[in-house]
C-alpha cells in the first residue's frame, strides 16, 4: 500500500473527523462565508500545530502532551473510529466497542503525537478552497518540505457540524486517509478477527 505519510502531514492531518450528514446545500453568500470561514479553520489548525511543533523550548514529551490536548479537543475521536471500523461496528458487543473506542483514541495519539522530533522546518500554506455540494467545502493546502523535495498536495473537506466546522476527511496527494486506514483495518480483521485487530492496536501502545 503506498504511503504519503511524512511527519509534518501525520501531525496536522491526524486522520479526520466524521460529522453529521444533515447539512443543506448553501446558498451563494453563505456559501461564500462558509468558503473563508473553512480556510481560516484550516489554516488555525495547522498554525497552532506548528505552534507546538517549532516549539524548542521544552522537551519532546512536554511538546507531545501539548500536541495530544490539541487533537482531544479538536477531533472527534470516537466517530473516527466507528468510521474507520466500518460495518464491523455492528458485530461488536458494548465491552469490545468500548474498548475499542479507548484503545483507538490512545493508539492515534501516541502515534502522531510521539511524531515531533522529525519536524524539520516544513510549511503549511492553504491555496483556496471550494463548494463541494451538501454543505462540504474542499480545502485545498500544501506541504513545503526543507529538503528540497516537491511540495505535498492536501485537501481537507470540511463540514458545519452544529455550528462548529470539522474535518470529515483529508486526501494527501488524492488519497483519503480515512479510506486507507479503513482499510488496513479491514485487511487485519479478515485475517486474524476482531480480536486480532483490538490485539494489534494493544501492543502497538506498548
Amino acid at each position: 500500500m503506498r504511503a504519503f505519510r511524512p511527519n509534518i502531514i501525520i501531525i496536522l492531518i491526524l486522520l479526520l473527523l466524521i460529522g453529521s450528514h444533515t447539512s443543506s446545500h448553501a446558498g451563494t453568500a453563505q456559501a461564500h462565508t462558509a468558503i473563508g470561514d473553512s480556510q481560516r479553520f484550516i489554516q488555525s489548525l495547522a498554525t497552532k500545530a506548528l505552534a507546538t511543533l517549532g516549539d524548542t523550548t521544552g522537551t519532546i514529551a512536554n511538546r507531545e502532551k501539548k500536541l495530544r490536548a490539541i487533537l482531544q479537543k479538536e477531533f472527534a475521536m470516537k466517530r473516527i473510529a466507528r468510521f474507520v471500523i466500518g460495518i464491523h461496528w455492528r458485530q461488536m458487543n458494548s465491552s469490545q466497542r468500548r474498548k475499542y473506542e479507548h484503545l483507538f483514541s490512545e493508539w492515534v495519539l501516541k502515534t502522531y503525537a510521539a511524531r515531533l522530533g522529525g519536524y524539520s522546518g516544513e510549511t503549511f500554506q492553504v491555496t483556496r478552497a471550494s463548494d463541494a455540494g451538501k454543505g462540504d467545502i474542499i480545502v485545498h493546502s500544501r506541504i513545503l518540505q526543507t529538503n528540497g523535495s516537491p511540495s505535498i498536495k492536501c485537501n481537507w473537506r470540511v463540514r458545519n457540524f452544529k455550528g462548529q466546522l470539522k474535518i470529515i476527511d483529508v486526501y494527501v496527494e488524492g488519497i483519503s486517509m480515512a479510506v486507507t486506514q479503513r482499510s488496513e483495518f479491514a485487511a487485519i480483521i479478515k485475517k486474524t478477527g476482531l480480536k486480532g485487530l483490538l490485539a494489534r492496536i494493544e501492543n502497538r501502545l506498548q
